[in-house]
């Protein structure tokens, strides 16, 4: 159901991409997905990093706990069949390409967290902007 709330941000989101150049738009949409990740998940994440002697012991250990990690020849990536935003997850229209960036953060929180070194994510394609799936590649 699209509500106001959901009206709200696609407006933000809106004003944002005609007010605000790229690279100011991504660091703040980045810094709400870092903020918005959960405490109780970011624990999780730091034990296993904790645990871990290399990047694919914290990778399988994180996988375990967590069904999104997909690995291939082509790299490490995170995979979502559906949209789990509660800001947006109801709205049936397409989202600015700006505001999964909001997603991408929140990733690299977690990862930056287990693994206790910068990561770089990549917004591959995301459900709200036409995709079956959101993906982002992470690069460490």
């Amino acid at each position: 159901m699209f509500g106001l709330g959901d009206k709200w941000v696609v407006n933000l989101l809106d004003a944002l991409d005609r007010e605000v150049d790229e690279e100011t738009r991504v660091r703040v949409l980045e810094s709400c997905g870092r903020k918005c990740i959960g405490a109780g998940f970011l624990k999780k994440a730091e034990a296993i990093g904790k645990k871990s002697k290399s990047t694919e012991e914290f990778l399988e250990g994180l996988g375990k706990v967590w069904k999104h990690i997909s690995i291939s020849k082509e790299g490490v990536f995170v995979v979502y069949e559906r949209c789990y935003c509660p800001l947006v997850k109801g709205y049936e229209g397409k989202v600015s390409p700006s505001f999964c960036n909001c997603s991408a953060g929140w990733i690299r929180e977690l990862f930056e967290t287990g693994l206790k070194k910068p990561v770089k994510v990549e917004k591959i394609g995301t459900i709200k902007q036409g995709n079956k799936q959101c993906k982002f590649k992470i690069t460490t």
